[in-house]
């Protein structure tokens, strides 16, 4: 009797460990099945097993993990990737942390500690475009609020809490826009929950509260890309694509009207499969916060706020726009300007009201339990960098925070230490200084665009033929590299190297591609402000371009890009903003002495903010022609009401994450 019973046992063990591993092969599965293409090529296999291991670790572990429905666990717990971040290992140094520190805490309870822990090694300091990994982040003690969202979800996933980045992608009554974290708390044991949110790394004493209540509140689209192409929540779905699910989170935060498009040809049939964008001016652009196609009757639509809009819609040759106003459900749009139709218009933009009262952010809680705590948190933070960084008189080393040893290593071993400093002031972003590794120094890598810098120069010596010309290279990309969209909707970079190697990518990922290829061949490279590759040496056929010609846009010296005005290049029917320096939000006049762009038709926008949040703005759509100048003369329109630059700029959470919301 004993044996027969040891023997189940045995067969009982071994089916449950079977079981584990099919569920762990299944996870890993479902990572792949929806990953982008470059974290399948730049990862490892092993890379993602050790991920879902960790996941299933707290998945046993942690008290709250019985009461995840298996959707919420798939979407919300199992996936790395938050962001545009180079993925780490944070998911178990997080948990090595955190789980000794939220033992007997109740679900919400531990949402919100995890907050708490997430301010005592994190606080807001703007920055680029390129979104740091978490435990560079951690180690910096340093994040714009995406890095700030993106460390906070990726500590309560870790401990398997569903967690998601939510981004406003423009506020419409400032310029600026803003991202923070929602998180899914049961309400029962028996897998019924509800999504609340929080600031990231601003934790308040209780969920659903943030300095940016009454901001969200005024928002035009609160959304968030969903890992998997199959999920379906209670949210609206914006649109779907191989790789996430995007939906619409705007109803928890301010009051929304569904707003119909309807797309006609001129003899007044449905067009579908038309391009819908919904803009709302903000830097000085009319931005895309949200994008959809038309369906077979011609017909869009998009869950939105109380405010005014610019509808854009192009069929991939024309195209037309319409102002929308606040109160408006419903607008029919013909696509019939041609690309090379001059026009414009003065448009008088309304930012949606809000019923909340604007909190007073100058005052700053100290007195409750909750404002004790944060202080309590600063100082830890605070003497954390006092004791780790470098705080002499080497300025290089002291943007270099928590990375400054391995900047000064390289620097000794350097041959040359000017050359060396030079390399590290020109080649790399100040962003890169606090994360980069000795193998991308040694390497001589730099900074393209906002990829994850990763060593590249000595390996594709080796990859790719050598003694090329420029000509021959861009020849040598077109015959070996296939472009493939679909894979990377994301539009996360994938690695030169991997590019290299596995011979597809993204039309995104192409363009760095070609610059670090160059770059490794000994040309001189670069992405122009339209974001294509520029070889210098090769034709503008060879580089596909038609032709160029110049833009001369005369201002008073008072109107900065991205402030006042700015310009886009319409390309299929659709603008496509000119960038330059991502740090500095306020350039001057970068057009003011002619700027070499190709041929083809851009719109120019210029915009006043008021006290209020609304825009006096203007648009134009003027024709650069190649080897000719086109000199355009812009001007603000004026109101007494005007906002200074200082007034306009929510940039984040800047000035109002230590400050007391008065709204719940």
């Amino acid at each position: 009797m004993r044996h027969y019973f040891s023997s189940f046992i045995l067969c009982m063990s071994l089916l449950l460990l079977g079981a584990c591993h099919s569920e762990k092969n299944d996870y890993v599965a479902f990572l792949y099945r929806y990953m982008p293409l470059s974290d399948s090529v730049d990862y490892s296999r092993e890379y993602w097993e050790r991920q879902v291991a960790m996941s299933e670790r707290a998945r046993r572990e942690m008290p709250w993990a019985k009461l995840v429905p298996e959707t919420e666990w798939k979407h919300f717990v199992l996936p790395v990737r938050v962001n545009n971040e180079a993925l780490d290992e944070a998911r178990s140094v997080i948990y090595a942390e955190l789980a000794p520190r939220l033992k007997g805490m109740a679900m919400e309870e531990a949402a919100l500690e995890v907050n708490h822990w997430c301010h005592e090694k994190v606080s807001y300091q703007p920055s680029d475009g390129r979104t740091s990994p978490p435990l560079a982040t951690m180690a910096n003690a340093i994040g714009r609020c995406g890095e700030e969202s993106t460390f906070t979800v990726a500590a309560m996933r870790a401990v398997g809490i569903p967690a998601r980045q939510v981004y406003c992608p423009r506020w419409s009554h400032t310029d600026s826009n803003h991202a923070w974290v929602e998180v899914w708390i049961a309400d029962d044991d028996k897998g019924n929950g509800r999504w609340r949110f929080m600031g990231a790394c601003e934790p308040e004493a209780v969920l659903d509260k943030g300095w940016f209540n009454w901001a969200a509140s005024r928002a035009m689209l609160v959304h968030t890309r969903v890992f998997g192409a199959d999920y379906n929540g209670k949210e609206e779905v914006l649109s779907r694509n191989k790789c996430f699910t995007e939906i619409n989170c705007l109803p928890t935060y301010a009051p929304t009207k569904k707003l119909k498009v309807i797309v006609l040809d001129t003899n007044g049939n449905p067009v579908p499969n038309a391009t819908v964008d919904f803009r709302v001016y903000n830097y000085a652009e009319f931005y895309p916060i949200a994008t959809q196609t038309t369906d077979a009757e011609g017909k869009a639509c998009l869950t939105t706020g109380y405010g005014d809009l610019l509808v854009w819609v192009s069929d991939g040759v024309n195209f037309n726009a319409a102002y929308v106003p606040a109160q408006q459900e419903e607008v029919t749009i013909k696509p019939t300007t041609k690309q090379n139709t001059l026009s414009s218009q003065e448009l008088d933009l309304y930012a949606p009201v809000s019923a909340l009262p604007e909190p007073d952010r100058s005052i700053i809680d100290t007195v409750s339990e909750n404002g004790r705590r944060l202080l309590k948190e600063d100082s830890i933070r605070v003497a954390y960098q006092q004791a780790t960084f470098y705080w002499g008189d080497d300025e290089l080393l002291r943007k270099a925070r928590s990375n400054w040893q391995v900047i000064e290593e390289y620097l000794a071993e350097s041959p040359d230490e000017d050359a060396a400093r030079n390399y590290l002031l020109t080649g790399l972003s100040e962003k890169d200084l606090r994360d980069v590794t000795m193998d991308v120094l040694q390497d001589s890598a730099t900074r393209i665009a906002t990829e994850p810098l990763r060593p590249y120069m000595d390996e594709l010596v080796q990859l790719l033929p050598v003694g090329l010309t420029p000509s021959e290279w861009l020849e040598w990309v077109n015959d070996n590299i296939s472009i493939d969209d679909t894979t990377n909707p994301t539009k996360v970079y994938m690695s030169a190297v991997s590019v290299a190697k596995h011979k597809t990518t993204d039309s995104r990922s192409i363009e760095v591609f070609k610059v670090a290829g160059a770059r490794a061949l000994g040309m001189k490279a670069w992405l122009d402000a339209t974001g294509a590759a520029y070889i210098e040496g090769a034709t503008q056929e060879e580089q596909k371009v038609k032709g160029e010609g110049k833009l001369f846009i005369h201002a008073a010296e008072s109107m900065k890009y991205f402030s006042d005005f700015s310009v886009s290049r319409i390309v299929d029917g659709r603008p496509q903003s000119l960038n330059f320096d991502d740090e500095d939000q306020t350039l001057g006049n970068p057009f003011a002495y002619g700027l070499l762009l190709p041929e083809g038709a851009y719109l120019l926008v210029t915009g006043t903010r008021l006290l209020g949040g609304d825009v006096l703005a203007s648009y134009q759509i003027v024709e650069v022609k190649a080897g000719e100048d086109t000199v355009v003369t812009i001007s603000s329109r004026q109101s007494e009401k005007k906002a200074t630059h200082d007034l306009l700029n929510l940039q984040d959470s800047d000035k109002d994450a230590s400050a007391t919301s008065v709204q719940g």
